[in-house]
């Protein structure tokens, strides 16, 4: 069954692209693409008249009115992935996420290659979240590695999910920096919201939410102008610590959104969740699991005490 929408164009969106306009208020509903094959089905109108064309203007006071398509039905398809476990229960899944998997399906992502999927294979998970995110209680960004936690009971889900809104489960990265920080911790309280210029960016701004993370240098290094921080998140805001750190100018190595553009490195996103501490939501034991360093976290710190690593970016 189609969705309807019907909205009454607001006077700071006048003269914006009816698909943009749209996209914006009905964020939390739906993409832009598939706003953009509604109105190309001609489920938009205007005034009453029927617009087919996505960048049609809108003005203050216009009058739209949606029939949002229905998605397209979509089935996870299991795969067989190599999965690091680092626990499992009856209740719950560990594991260590890989840089550059995806975590659920969604808009540009292929069928059967997701974490989920992966998952899926070894263990049934719980459907409370959708039939497309099974399990899912918490986000991990593609680029980031490291440990994830799957609710496989819809008991267990509702207990997480709860603890994660109460700010009762724990979580720590290391992420490489360009620059040293003069100081040597410090919390960052600065709201994150979405880019008004690109809707796939977020950035600290005083429309956004609420969004604190605490960070302390682990080590630094010189030679190479870079540093090794641990990032301890208090909110979970999208891509809060990437944005954070941008936001004091210690971009994280690596980060093609929101790293330095001018001098890209060609190298995995270096953010890593090493640590996650919660209260079990069944048996009420402590829980802490931890994701070791990859391999290219290890190999750079070789190569930047050996001075390779100066050499290689000079």
């Amino acid at each position: 069954m189609e969705q309807v929408v019907e909205c009454t164009v607001p006077s700071e969106y006048d003269g914006m692209r009816v698909d943009k306009f749209l996209a914006t208020i009905l964020k939390e509903q739906c993409s832009r693409a598939r706003i953009q094959r509604s109105i190309l089905d001609g489920g938009l109108t205007i005034k009453g008249v029927i617009v087919t064309q996505p960048r049609t203007c809108v003005h203050a006071g216009d009058c739209c009115r949606l029939e949002i398509a229905p998605m397209e039905e979509v089935r996870l398809k299991p795969n067989d992935s190599t999965l690091d476990i680092l626990y499992e229960d009856n209740d719950l899944l560990v594991v260590n996420k890989p840089a550059g998997q995806v975590v659920h399906y969604g808009n540009g992502v292929e069928q059967g290659t997701t974490l989920v999927e992966a998952v899926l294979a070894h263990c049934p998970l719980s459907t409370a979240a959708g039939a497309l995110r099974p399990g899912v209680v918490h986000r991990l960004d593609q680029a980031t590695s490291g440990v994830m936690l799957f609710a496989k009971t819809d008991i267990a889900y509702r207990e997480l999910t709860r603890m994660f809104a109460e700010r009762r489960i724990h979580k720590t990265y290391y992420a490489f920096v360009h620059g040293i920080p003069k100081l040597h911790s410090g919390i960052i309280d600065a709201p994150i919201g979405r880019s008004t210029h690109d809707r796939t960016v977020m950035c600290v701004t005083t429309r956004g939410r609420p969004a604190i993370t605490h960070w302390e240098c682990l080590e630094a290094f010189p030679n190479a102008n870079q540093a090794l921080l641990i990032c301890r998140p208090i909110t979970g805001r999208t891509h809060q610590i990437r944005v954070h750190l941008k936001h004091i100018g210690h971009p994280i190595i690596g980060d093609e959104k929101y790293g330095k553009k001018e001098n890209p490195t060609g190298e995995r996103l270096f953010l890593h969740a090493y640590r996650i501490e919660f209260e079990h939501p069944i048996t009420k034991r402590k829980c802490l699991f931890t994701a070791p360093l990859p391999k290219a976290f290890l190999e750079k710190r070789e190569m930047i005490e050996k001075g390779t690593e100066l050499e290689r970016i000079a």
